[in-house]
């Protein structure tokens, strides 16, 4: 948990006419019975009517966020948890006003989505909702929490317990770390933002599903993003047209929001959102639509680029790639990579570290290629020997291509004829001159 002082006041509200969100409140209160650590940071109502129809300026504003307990109701049924945040992309069917959105406790979201993961009883699945249904008129951040979707799971009082369990453990959380995000695509169960924000620091506000995307323009973009708290956007585009994939991305660009992959947020790591952008921007102005790779780099104050010979990195590639990026994860160092390469000659640091990773980098590329070939120096070039299996040479010994050629490629010697041709007989000795600075190869 976190401290007393990082705390926020959270308004728990539940509808005495919803089984499943009267249970859930009712576990909370026995939690908070045992532990009181969260007790003073908590409000409570009890509302007598439905909770989609409630009028926000009258519920109490003595908090900071507001977390709704509740049933889920489904066409397809099947016992499931659920986090969302309202609004109406469109028409208002079920509750709140028309083309209105409200504001999305989206770091919480992210903290009850993962806590969900970990206390959902056996055979309850665990997802976001794209946004739906109402209040809108609300004052303050908030989200619903879900326990659904028939009778059966509204009166479970183990699932209502895992669900209490996870709003404790939330509202004691520092969230502080969590990059908020908006979506765009898929079904009203957003699975690839679900995935997204199980395994990595995004946490989702709003989430407008495929099929509300006619509704969208610059306005209502604006208010997805400003309602969500939103540094970026994921667009799923699997689940779209190009045209519209084309389209959210165009909007995001007018408003100067990144749209971040799932990748990205993988690759961000410990990074701040800011530095991660950082990387990624100098990143693209190195090498235009690569994609960047994080080693054990967690805090950049002054990113730099430093460059280390390109064909010395290519001949690593060749033979030692594995070993090579192995060997970059305790550096603080991210490497760039597409465009039809593996890894790229350039690669980013802090600036104040950079002539020594520079160095580290082709120290270690010289020392992957010692071990593979004959290599020497010559002045500041490298001069790597490699020996390659010539047929030229062994056909002038008699022997025919096939099982003898393996032979002789796997370092065995064989016979042709009367004649025991070694290996050494059939090779064809090349060089390759690289220029690589001494003081940096030592």
């Amino acid at each position: 948990m976190t401290s007393k002082q990082l705390m926020q006041t959270t308004l728990l509200i539940s509808s005495r006419k919803d089984p499943a969100g009267s249970l859930i409140h009712e576990e909370l209160c026995k939690l908070l019975e045992k532990d009181d650590f969260a007790t003073p940071f908590i409000r409570h109502l009890h509302a007598s009517e439905r909770l989609i129809y409630l009028d926000g300026p009258s519920l109490p504003n003595d908090a900071d966020r507001i977390i709704f307990l509740s049933r889920h109701a489904s066409e397809r049924p099947r016992p499931v948890l659920t986090v969302h945040v309202t609004g109406n992309f469109g028409t208002a069917d079920y509750g709140g006003e028309p083309g209105t959105l409200t504001a999305a406790a989206t770091n919480l979201m992210h903290a009850l989505l993962n806590r969900l993961f970990i206390h959902a009883p056996e055979g309850y699945e665990v997802m976001y909702e794209a946004t739906h249904h109402g209040p809108t008129s609300l004052l303050l951040p908030s989200c619903f929490i879900e326990l659904g979707s028939t009778e059966t799971e509204w009166n479970d009082r183990n699932a209502a317990g895992a669900v209490a369990r996870a709003v404790l453990d939330a509202i004691s959380m520092d969230i502080s770390d969590v990059i908020p995000m908006a979506g765009f695509g898929g079904t009203h169960y957003a699975q690839r933002q679900t995935e997204i924000s199980r395994l990595t620091r995004g946490g989702f506000g709003h989430i407008m599903p495929t099929r509300d995307i006619p509704h969208l323009d610059g306005e209502m973009f604006q208010k997805i993003i400003s309602l969500s708290g939103a540094k970026a956007v994921y667009i799923d585009g699997k689940s779209m047209s190009g045209k519209e994939e084309r389209m959210i991305a165009g909007l995001a660009g007018q408003k100067g929001v990144p749209v971040l992959g799932q990748g990205d947020l993988v690759q961000m790591k410990n990074l701040s959102f800011h530095d991660y952008m950082a990387i990624r921007s100098l990143a693209d102005s190195l090498v235009n639509g690569s994609s960047v790779v994080i080693h054990n780099l967690e805090i950049i104050d002054s990113p730099a680029s430093i460059s280390i010979p390109g064909g010395l990195v290519d001949e690593v590639m060749k033979v030692a790639s594995e070993e090579f990026f192995s060997a970059l994860d305790p550096l603080p160092v991210a490497h760039l990579t597409g465009r039809g390469r593996a890894c790229h000659p350039v690669f980013i640091t802090n600036a104040s570290f950079s002539a020594k990773i520079t160095d580290e980098l082709i120290h270690l590329c010289v020392i992957l290629l010692q071990d593979r070939y004959t290599c020497s120096f010559d002045g500041d070039f490298l001069i790597i020997s490699k020996s390659r299996f010539d047929p030229a040479r062994a056909k002038s010994f008699g022997i025919p291509p096939g099982p003898l050629y393996s032979e002789l490629m796997a370092g065995k010697p064989v016979k042709s004829g009367d004649l025991l041709v070694y290996p050494e007989m059939v090779m064809t000795e090349t060089e390759k001159r690289i220029y690589v600075p001494q003081r940096q190869a030592r």
